[in-house]
């Protein structure tokens, strides 16, 4: 037992070493797109203007052939439209956070810089424009859970052994009209740095 305990003692340094030699972890934000819609079959407008996006990710680098690198990726996105206005009277807001873990495909081009491409698939809570009926008819934000899925890619300039700059460009599809976006794409331009 005594053996044991210290041969995982020794191992334990190199092994967290090498987690983390392997990881990155990313911060990026860019704009959310949000546009003019009819709210439902109401007849209702709903007027938004662009927001903004920022997205908190974690990869890892579990598979590696020649120079290409495969990893686990695991991007956490939250999307908030800016000024929700309607025809009629109401309060608006449309925000969606959502999880689409995936795999992240590097590809170095040079020694400082990598191109990648991503898809993933999970799960986003998302808020959406609804009319409460009566005499005087409202407009309101309801909330509901969704599947998303997504694809996309970018490039990595890579500034030091530990810091890098990303652009990231991803179409999170969801159901329609979530979130403050017509349709099902809520394609995300983002720009940020990562931690590696």
């Amino acid at each position: 037992m005594t053996k044991t305990l210290l041969l995982a003692m020794l191992l334990l340094p190199a092994a967290t070493a090498q987690l983390f030699q392997n990881t990155d972890m990313y911060d990026l934000a860019g704009p959310a797109f949000a546009k003019t819609q009819t709210i439902g079959y109401s007849g209702a407008t709903l007027y938004a203007s662009t927001g903004y996006a920022w997205v908190w990710g974690f990869g890892h680098q579990f598979h590696r052939v020649g120079g290409a690198s495969l990893w686990l990726d695991i991007p956490l996105v939250f999307t908030e439209p800016s000024h929700e206005t309607a025809s009629i009277p109401g309060s608006i807001t449309l925000n969606s956070t959502m999880l689409a873990p995936g795999l992240r495909l590097m590809m170095p081009v040079s020694s400082r810089v990598s191109l990648f491409a991503n898809a993933g698939g999970g799960a986003g809570f998302f808020e959406y424009p609804a009319i409460v009926s009566g005499s005087n008819p409202l407009v309101t934000s309801k909330s509901t859970d969704h599947g998303v899925l997504s694809f996309g890619g970018g490039v990595d300039f890579r500034l030091s052994q530990f810091f890098s700059l990303r652009l990231d460009v991803r179409d999170y599809v969801t159901g329609r009209d979530l979130g403050g976006v017509p349709g099902r794409n809520h394609l995300l331009p983002m720009f940020g740095f990562a931690i590696h």
